[in-house]
């Protein structure tokens, strides 16, 4: 399994672990923990362009990730906690898990 791949299932943990605490409205204890999250999507997203650049037949949709991430930080910015926590699971780390079905 490639770093990347792993560095990936770790984020989806993280995104599954933060979002659960938003929708329990452990809000104080998700908002602790979002920056780790925060920091651990930097790096996934650093990963995947990475990868591409090893594997030209990965498809990565760039356009849907920045917007993706961008919506996400809007929500964060507008204090829409439940619309953040819909984004990071409904749209970010799903595409993330697409995109790990493709990676070797």
């Amino acid at each position: 399994m490639s770093g990347e791949k792993e560095k990936m299932q770790q984020t989806i943990q993280a995104i599954d672990e933060v979002v659960d605490l938003f929708y329990q409205q452990r809000l104080k204890q998700a908002l602790d923990q979002l920056d780790g999250v925060i920091q651990d999507i930097m790096g996934t997203v650093d990963g995947l362009f990475q990868y591409r650049e090893a594997h030209q037949e990965f498809a990565l949709d760039e356009q849907r990730l920045t917007g993706t991430l961008t919506e996400a930080m809007q929500a964060l910015e507008d204090q829409d906690l439940v619309m953040l926590a819909d984004v990071l699971q409904y749209e970010f780390k799903e595409y993330l898990e697409e995109l790990e079905g493709q990676m070797e």
